[in-house]
C-alpha cells in the first residue's frame, strides 16, 4: 500500500467513533397523536414519508404514517419474526387487504443491530405495506436519528464531539455542524449547535419523557420549530 493510501486510511479510521465494548441501548418513539408519544418497535425514515409500527411483538399493532404533516393510522396484526441469513422479516397482516407476494412486512437486520456492540442502532431496511415499499435511511453509529415533516436529523455523539446533520425530506443535503453540546433539561436531552449567529436545538426524551422538537434560533428568537414525528436514541449501557 502506498504512503498516500496509508495516510488516507488513517484519516478515515480516526473519523469513525469506536464502538463501546459494553454496547448500547436503543429506544424508539413516535408521535401517534397530537402530543401523544408511544414507544415503537420499528420506524422508517423514507424520502416520501415516515412510518412507525407500534406494538411490542407478535399480535395487535398500529401502523402510523406521515406524508408531510398529515398523519394516518391503521390497525395491523404483527406476525412472529422470520429470521434468515443476516435478515429478519416481521410479517404484517392488514384486514381486508390481500398482500402481493412476498407479502407485507418490516425488513430488519439480525447482524447490524444494537445487540452487537459494533452498532449503535438496529438497521431497519424496508417497510412493505399497502401504500407501497419504502426503503429506510440508516446511520449505524448515530446517537440520535429523528424525523420531522420536513427534515431528517442525525446526531453523532462520541469522543467528546457532538455533530449535527440534517437532510431535507427528499434526501438532499441540509446543514452539518460540529462542536455541539449536550445537556439535560426537564429530563430530556438538549443538543445545541451554533453557527453564523444561528442556534440549532434538538430535544429528545427518554422512556417516560418521550417527545421532542427541532428549533432554529437567532438573537434569542425562535425562527422555526418542528415537532419530531419519530426518533431513536442510542445510549451506552
Amino acid at each position: 500500500m502506498s504512503r498516500t493510501r496509508v495516510c488516507l486510511a488513517a484519516i478515515v479510521l480516526s473519523s469513525v467513533p469506536l464502538a463501546s465494548a459494553a454496547g448500547f441501548t436503543e429506544a424508539s418513539f413516535a408521535q401517534v397523536g397530537a402530543g401523544v408519544w408511544k414507544p415503537v418497535r420499528f420506524w422508517c425514515d423514507a424520502p416520501g414519508r415516515v412510518l412507525a409500527l407500534s406494538g411490542t411483538g407478535a399480535g395487535a399493532g398500529t401502523l402510523t404514517q406521515w406524508v408531510g404533516g398529515a398523519r394516518s393510522q391503521v390497525p395491523v396484526t404483527v406476525g412472529a419474526d422470520d429470521p434468515g441469513a443476516g435478515q429478519v422479516y416481521t410479517p404484517l397482516t392488514f384486514a381486508g387487504r390481500t398482500a402481493p407476494d412476498p407479502g407485507f412486512f418490516v425488513h430488519s437486520s439480525n447482524v447490524e443491530n444494537v445487540q452487537d456492540p459494533a452498532y449503535r442502532l438496529t438497521h431497519v431496511s424496508e417497510f412493505r405495506v399497502p401504500a407501497g415499499s419504502f426503503a429506510c435511511r440508516y446511520v449505524p453509529q448515530a446517537a440520535v436519528r429523528a424525523a420531522t415533516a420536513k427534515h431528517s436529523v442525525i446526531v453523532w455523539d462520541a469522543g467528546g464531539k457532538v455533530t449535527y446533520a440534517s437532510r431535507n425530506r427528499d434526501g438532499t443535503p441540509g446543514v452539518t455542524i460540529t462542536g455541539g453540546t449536550r445537556t439535560t433539561r426537564d429530563g430530556r436531552a438538549e443538543y445545541r449547535w451554533n453557527r453564523g449567529g444561528y442556534g440549532y436545538v434538538l430535544i429528545v426524551g427518554p422512556v417516560g419523557r418521550a417527545g421532542g422538537e427541532l428549533r432554529v434560533e437567532r438573537a434569542g428568537r425562535t425562527l422555526s420549530r418542528e415537532s419530531l414525528l419519530a426518533y431513536s436514541v442510542s445510549t451506552p449501557r
